[in-house]
This record gives C-alpha cells, structure tokens and sequence, in this order.
C-alpha cells in the first residue's frame, strides 16, 4: 500500500507518489522567461528559492484556461533531490493504493498527451480512475524536451 496525491487536470484525474511531493501552494506570480517552451511558465519564488514550474496541461496539449488563479502547484522532488513545480487545476485527495492493483494506461484516454513511460498505470481510487505517474521519469522527460529546445 501506497499514498499518492490525486489532482485534477480537466475532467481527468491523476496521482503521484506522495513522498514525490514536498509541498503544495496556490497559484502566485510566475516569472516567465523568453524564448522557453510553452509548457514551461516560468520561476516562482518559494521562501527564497527557485522552483521552475511546468504547466501539465500545456506539457500534454490541453488548452489552458485564461483565469488559472484557483490552480495549485505541487513542488515535487525527484530522487536526485532537485525540486520542480507542476502546475494542477485542482488538488483533490490524498489517497490509499496497491501498486499491484495497478492497471495499464493503454485504453488511449487515460493518461493521453503523456509519453507511455512516465504512466505507471491506472488506480481504482474510491470508485475513480487516476492515473499514476512516476514523478523521476516526468521530470526527466521534461527535462528533455528542454533540452531539445535548447534551453539547458
């Protein structure tokens, strides 16, 4: 048995482990920065450090609605210790759940616009589907397309 954090992207819901999650704040001023992809928003300061911050909806190309003042970013950590900002429409739960209940993200709508690899799978979460993700592989992933921008 596991926890993860279940938040809210659209109508789909998804999860990460929750000792990924260092934290979670509301949405506050982003610094954007020039000629980076659209996916990422910016830098945010949380009490004094940097956090780079990644709009999943964007990341996955979904359509970002205007007022995204009510979002949460979850300042997640990656087990090489470096911390990031995901941005979610909402952040609904904290969550029991067996890795070996895990299905597959293969029905081609849960988890859609992510690369298979960053899909652990699908949970039962009190009669709601989520879709777990592993954080090391999202951010590497992220880090990724940056790279292919050349913004690293």
């Amino acid at each position: 048995m596991g926890s993860i954090v279940v938040f809210r992207l659209g109508e789909q819901k998804y999860g990460v482990p929750i000792e990924t999650v260092r934290e979670i704040i509301p949405y506050s001023e982003i610094t954007p920065v020039p000629g980076t992809p659209e996916f990422f928003e910016g830098f945010m300061n949380v009490r004094g450090e940097l956090v780079s911050v990644t709009n999943l909806r964007k990341f996955i190309g979904m359509k970002t609605p205007e007022d995204q003042s009510r979002f949460k970013i979850l300042i997640l950590t990656s087990m090489s210790g470096s911390s990031r900002g995901i941005m979610a429409d909402d952040v609904s739960a904290i969550a029991e759940f067996s890795a070996e209940n895990l299905q597959p993200a293969d029905d081609g709508k849960k988890g859609e616009g992510f690369p298979k690899d960053v899909l652990r799978g699908v949970a039962d979460v009190e009669g709601d589907l989520v879709v777990v993700l592993d954080v090391d592989k999202l951010l590497a992933e992220e880090r990724r397309e940056e790279e292919k921008l050349g913004m690293r």
